[in-house]
């Protein structure tokens, strides 16, 4: 065995210990945390709160900034939540972890002493709370477990919503391989084609999410918000609906910035900042019409059944099956 495997593994049982260690520390404080928040007239944190659920490359985090920008005041985000975990503690953990150790890969935020503070349960009032989740199976996600742990994670809210967003999946998945093709070495690579689930592929988890987004399935128990994202992306009336939805005071303000989570668009990168409506979003599948990754991944009828009764016939896209 090489010095290099040595030490990965080496690097591997350590972090397999310090994983075990934390668990049993993060257990007994939840314990303790329950014990003490049994009292149901505990006060209002959030006025509002947003769970936003999507596969990457969905146009998440174009839709999330653009609910913070129609939502007034104090707005907090967290990006790409674990699932089943206390997000405020996790991510304040992993800066712990980035700071000691600047080859860690991964953002740093400048407000370290913020996520400190939440993570215990020392909440901060919010007007609005917007959390994500990425690529995670719905049945994990929305797990009993956590929604009884809910309040001292996040704080009690005063209106819950699931913002669930689909994208067709032909324009979804070339832009999933877009990102995963191309040099990105300042991020490092990142596998867009493989999802947070051992149980399904992409195609199978897109499925799932359909099924839900058409209310086949219940997972989502709070006000659910499905939103269609190749119709946000062109039709102001269909925006200012989700707004209503949302109870947010519509400007439409935000509709042209580009995110730069994960390099920006897969096509543009950043390039057309400030131009968002110039990217043609809704075309990226014809880069890869003669492409055999592309063509095996929309191979699946009930995949291009639920495409159909969401999205209608994409125009084109029949001749990708002959």
């Amino acid at each position: 065995m090489s010095l290099l495997s040595t030490a990965l593994n080496s690097k591997k049982i350590r972090s397999g210990l310090r994983k075990g260690a934390d668990k049993i520390r993060h257990g007994v404080e939840d314990r303790i945390r329950l014990s003490k928040n049994l009292n149901a007239n505990s006060p209002i944190i959030n006025q509002k709160e947003i769970r936003v659920i999507g596969l990457r490359r969905t146009g998440n985090h174009a839709i999330m900034n653009w609910i913070r920008k129609q939502q007034k005041g104090e707005v907090f985000f967290i990006n790409n939540a674990l699932i089943n975990v206390n997000p405020f503690r996790n991510v304040y953990e992993n800066q712990l972890r980035k700071a000691k150790d600047p080859s860690i890969d991964g953002w740093r935020t400048e407000n370290i002493e913020r996520w400190r503070r939440e993570a215990p349960g020392d909440f901060m009032l919010k007007d609005c709370l917007v959390y994500s989740y990425e690529d995670q199976p719905l049945e994990k996600l929305c797990d009993h477990s956590f929604e009884k742990k809910h309040d001292i994670y996040l704080g009690k809210s005063k209106a819950r919503y699931d913002l669930i967003i689909l994208r067709d999946p032909f324009n979804l998945f070339a832009s999933r391989l877009r990102a995963s093709r191309r040099n990105n070495t300042e991020a490092g690579y990142i596998d867009f084609m493989k999802v947070k689930s051992r149980a399904h592929s992409l195609p199978q988890l897109w499925v799932d999410y359909a099924r839900e987004y058409l209310g086949e399935t219940q997972y989502l128990q709070n006000i659910r918000v499905p939103v269609n994202y190749n119709q946000w992306v062109i039709d102001i009336h269909y925006r200012r609906q989700i707004a209503e939805a949302l109870d947010l005071e519509f400007t439409d303000s935000g509709m042209d910035d580009v995110m730069t989570n994960g390099g920006g668009s897969s096509f543009e990168g950043t390039e057309l900042q400030g131009k968002a409506s110039k990217m043609a979003v809704l075309e990226r599948w014809k880069n890869f019409q003669n492409d055999p990754e592309f063509k095996a991944l929309i191979r699946n009828d009930a995949l291009l059944t639920y495409s159909d009764s969401i999205f209608g016939t994409i125009p084109g896209t029949a001749n990708l099956y002959s």
